[in-house]
């Protein structure tokens, strides 16, 4: 089943398709190239945003409409910028986000070697112990391989019917869970990005902290919904954590010996490496590689034109905002102003839209301040992985709707008291961080 999602979606293939997915591709294989040179990024931002338009028409009305907004208002700033005489260096507006989205396909490639282990016929476990195999399940495959993870479990656990509701909360809020630590999660790379100079190992530390009693108090939320219905959960055999673990710890490693190169550069270049060892290693490559790119690459363009406009937005926000001071109706950063920027964003996700946006409207505002980056890294982090699992329109819950015929408020009313405990342990490690 490794390579079932990407040779599924080769069908059918057409050549704008094709054009869509090798568009992807040089994208990302540009993205690294620019440590000798900037034109790369600038090429790959093209690539990018060539994939966008050719999918334009087929991308969702939600999708477009944030795309269009965001990039006029970025495009607007930054031409009211440069009439304001603030130096603005456009080629800068092709480069936003490059390297996250960049480090977001990487990841993609995972998909192909990395996925859970589902024999067929196999009954489905119940108890307490099927409950920990499907929150550390979809917790640690979807750290990696992201929302195919959640699609795979919930695929099993349907067994062709409606999920209940005790699976529903266990697979969102697990999954959601790994955006508070894991570095192949786009939240990590958002992180990264409008906080260039958090240390990694604080933000892992700290997010795995939380998705630690996130997980613990997520047991025992779906142990008490189990006393009223039947609860059939994932079989996890613990021999296929190996790769999420390996991953993880390598990346911390390699940064360790290079710190010089950043996470998403590292991330870039080992996720497709070690995706194109493992596949020579089976002797299978070319079909995997060429369904991957004619099919998940090519359809990733719902999630990279959001990225892209965000990118496009807060260049246009930083550039209007140069030289112009601190904005914010407070002087310095610490706990209390990273709690109400935490809030600010949470506010945004639960009415609606992404985290991404949020963290790209606030983290210009609060550059002035002089932040402390691994604080501010936290709660994006935080604000993604509770933002995701409350917002009902996050990318997650619409998925989880459209596949599985669950409603996105549905899921977001039970959701949101967990959303809220877990915010009271995210400000409480805001203000332990600020005394360490």
């Amino acid at each position: 089943m490794s390579q079932g999602n990407s040779v599924a979606e080769t069908m059918a293939v057409n050549p704008v398709q094709s054009v869509r997915g090798v568009s992807v591709l040089l994208g990302v294989v540009c993205t690294p190239m620019a440590l000798w040179h900037e034109g790369f990024l600038v090429f790959a931002g093209l690539c990018y945003w060539l994939a966008c338009g050719l999918s334009w028409q087929t991308m969702s009305r939600r999708n477009r409409l944030q795309a269009l907004v965001l990039s006029g208002i970025g495009a607007g700033a930054a031409l009211l910028a440069l009439l304001l005489g603030n130096t603005v260096d456009l080629s800068d507006l092709l480069k936003g986000n490059i390297a996250l989205i960049s480090m977001l396909v990487a990841v993609s490639f995972l998909g192909l070697v990395s996925q859970p282990d589902l024999a067929e016929g196999e009954r489905l476990p119940t108890g307490k112990r099927s409950i920990l195999g499907t929150l550390l399940g979809v917790h640690f495959f979807g750290a990696v391989i992201n929302l195919s993870a959640l699609f795979i479990l919930g695929d099993r656990m349907s067994q062709r019917r409606s999920l209940s509701r005790a699976q529903v909360v266990a697979l969102t809020r697990a999954f959601s869970a790994a955006a508070f630590w894991s570095p192949f999660f786009a939240a990590m790379g958002v992180a990264l990005t409008y906080a260039p100079e958090a240390r990694l190992s604080e933000l892992m530390f700290s997010g795995a902290a939380l998705a630690v009693a996130a997980l613990v108090v997520i047991f025992f939320t779906v142990r008490r919904l189990s006393e009223h219905e039947r609860f059939e959960g994932y079989p996890l055999r613990l021999n296929s954590l190996w790769l999420p673990s390996l991953l993880a710890v390598a990346v911390l490693v390699v940064h360790y010996l290079y710190p010089q190169l950043s996470i998403l550069f590292i991330i870039t270049l080992s996720a497709p490496l070690i995706c194109l060892l493992t596949l020579l290693f089976r002797g299978k490559v070319a079909a995997p590689l060429r369904g991957h790119i004619q099919g998940r690459l090519a359809n990733m363009t719902n999630e990279v034109v959001l990225f892209l406009s965000a990118g496009v937005f807060s260049f246009g926000l930083q550039s209007l905002l140069a030289g112009q001071g601190a904005l914010l109706p407070f002087s310095e950063f610490n706990a209390w102003t990273a709690g109400l920027s935490y809030g600010f964003i949470m506010v945004l996700a639960v009415s609606g839209l992404h985290p991404v946006i949020g963290i790209s409207i606030i983290g210009p505002l609060l550059m002035p301040l002089q932040p402390d980056q691994s604080m501010l890294g936290i709660i994006f982090l935080s604000s993604w992985a509770l933002g995701s699992a409350a917002g009902p329109l996050s990318g997650m819950n619409i998925s989880i709707q459209g596949k599985y015929g669950i409603d996105g408020m549905q899921i977001m009313r039970w959701n949101m008291p967990y959303m809220l405990g877990m915010s009271a342990l995210v400000m409480l490690t805001l203000f332990v961080f600020e005394r360490m």
